[in-house]
């Protein structure tokens, strides 16, 4: 977390490198079923190869570090493992540990630990990546019965979602057993990922070849059409939160985020055949809406951002149904839940008049600027984020002069994790 202090400092300070050399942005590490490598597609085929000693166990699963940019966590059969990159091919490997059955999918969480489903034990664990302890998160009777294929952590909300046998199932924050969410798929949940501006569940499902979106409603879309992907068994998103998947034979391929038809990008060969292991580098950040909206003059001042997440990029945050003219500030903070000893979010209906109005982060930082346009008019704002916001959290609110009771009207909050 930002020092409050420093954060309207680290917003003009000068650029610098996302990583070394080894690894960059967008780069996607891939797994199959190999006791010896993975490897890394750069944007031009075929990947580079990076044998090991040795795995211990068939790979199944990959996870980028962001603490460590030239490292990935490789996880399968009875081991879970550190690859740093030192070079072209050339590759450091280590066990963390060989306390696990058969890892599914890892995800990191707010404390830096690895969360991953055993389908060998239909559970999951907790792996805390400095000593190798491995951990329980549930245990007993779950809703997905014998079979746990996939998980992955909500990086906000910090629920885990779970994928079984034609259904998903949501674990909450700080629980023991998972909660069913959603059914009728029609074959095994191979991936997971959340929708990096909503928070939609997208997920693979090998059996029936889908790529879906969930809604928080339980709301099922297909992302791409049904066997775009063949075999999907893999999942990660890049660095422009567009999803990659991988084919059961193979292929590897980039889907836009807001659907359509895939883009072929490779066949992997290292390790040859099935992809079941997805890691991009740079990928992960988010810009996710949380809380109300009160009116605008046009109705709710709706906020919403679009990326990359990612340091040395610029972020944009566009708030709706404004006046044109409207004089408005970009609120920056560090805290989503107080603001000077104050819990957030808080009402301001009664100091200010305004109706449904409420402050959602702490205001530490202020940008002005005018709704642009004829209205409805949109008031946007455009963010440079410097090399110092790599791996943090903040949070932002739009605020404007309007027509409206007490004259004032208060967007959503947005929270913002940067990669």
């Amino acid at each position: 977390m930002l020092p409050r202090a420093h954060l309207a400092l680290l917003l003009t300070t000068a650029l610098g490198t996302f990583a070394s050399a080894q690894t960059n942005p967008g780069d996607i590490a891939l797994t199959g079923f190999s006791t010896t490598t993975f490897g890394i597609y750069g944007g031009t085929a075929p990947a580079t190869g990076y044998p090991t000693s040795g795995f211990g166990g068939l790979s199944q699963t990959i996870l980028w570090d962001d603490q460590a940019p030239t490292s990935f966590l490789i996880g399968g059969g009875g081991f879970i493992g550190r690859a740093t990159v030192l070079g072209p091919g050339s590759v450091n490997y280590t066990v963390l540990t060989a306390n696990v059955n058969n890892v599914a999918q890892m995800s990191w969480d707010a404390q830096h630990q690895v969360v991953f489903a055993d389908f060998g034990t239909a559970q999951l664990h907790r792996l805390d990546p400095t000593t190798g302890v491995v951990t329980p998160i549930t245990s007993g009777m779950q809703p997905w019965g014998t079979d746990l294929t996939a998980a992955a952590l909500d990086p906000l909300t910090q629920d885990i979602v779970c994928g079984g046998n034609g259904g998903l199932f949501r674990v909450p924050a700080g629980a023991a057993t998972g909660l069913p969410f959603v059914s009728g798929l029609g074959g095994f949940v191979s991936g997971i990922q959340f929708d990096p501006q909503n928070g939609d569940v997208l997920a693979t499902v090998l059996t029936v070849n889908r790529v879906i979106r969930v809604t928080a409603a339980g709301v099922i879309s297909d992302v791409c059409p049904p066997f775009a992907v063949p075999g999907p068994n893999a999942l990660d998103l890049d660095q422009n939160g567009e999803l990659i998947a991988g084919g059961g034979t193979g292929q590897v391929y980039r889907i836009p985020r807001s659907g359509g038809a895939p883009v072929f990008l490779l066949n992997n060969t290292q390790p040859f055949g099935n992809v079941n292991g997805i890691a991009v580098v740079g990928g992960g950040g988010y810009g996710r809406a949380f809380g109300s909206a009160c009116n605008a003059s046009f109705g709710p001042a709706m906020l919403g951002a679009s990326g990359p997440f990612l340091a040395r990029s610029t972020v944009t945050l566009t708030s709706s149904n404004h006046q044109a003219g409207a004089a408005g500030v970009l609120v920056l903070g560090l805290s989503r839940d107080a603001y000077l000893g104050i819990p957030l979010p808080f009402s301001l209906d009664s100091a200010l008049g305004t109706v449904g109005c409420s402050l959602n982060v702490s205001a530490d930082v202020t940008f002005a600027g005018v709704a642009a346009g004829a209205g409805p008019a949109n008031l946007v704002f455009q963010i440079l984020l410097p090399a110092s916001f790599q791996n943090q959290q903040f949070f932002a609110q739009h605020a404007t002069l309007e027509a409206v009771p007490g004259g004032f009207a208060f967007s959503n909050g947005i929270a913002f994790r940067i990669r």
